[in-house]
């Protein structure tokens, strides 16, 4: 049986669909100068698709647009949401874990347990 929370819609999105997007074109990663800390972070060109992922997430800013510094005129600008508080992303993976392949499973699990082990 489906967690009542990721039955949730906006419009036609779920977070499951959420969860996909975040699986193809997010990270998980850590700030060298920050071991403790985990961010989730998506990037890409289409800001409507952002909008819908930030506003389905319910945390974080959409920022943008940007284009990479010395990228060709014709290069699309990109949209990124980043999010590195410690109860966002806790509560971020843990909505997005079950729908997650395998490799993704174990990177967010990782930083699940890493976040859960420290005290930032």
């Amino acid at each position: 049986m489906l967690q009542k929370q990721s039955r949730e819609v906006i419009g036609l999105k779920s977070i499951e669909w959420a969860a996909g997007l975040f699986e193809g074109e997010g990270c998980i990663s850590h700030d060298t100068r920050y071991p403790d800390v985990r961010i989730v972070a998506i990037n890409m060109t289409d800001k409507d698709v952002m909008e819908s992922f930030v506003d389905l997430v319910g945390y974080g800013n959409l920022r943008g647009p940007y284009r990479y510094k010395g990228s060709p005129s014709y290069y699309k600008e990109r949209w990124e949401w980043k999010v590195s508080k410690k109860t966002e992303v806790l509560r971020i993976l843990k909505m997005f874990l079950p729908y997650f392949g395998k490799r993704r499973t174990e990177k967010a699990i990782e930083a699940i347990n890493h976040l859960n082990e420290t005290t930032y």
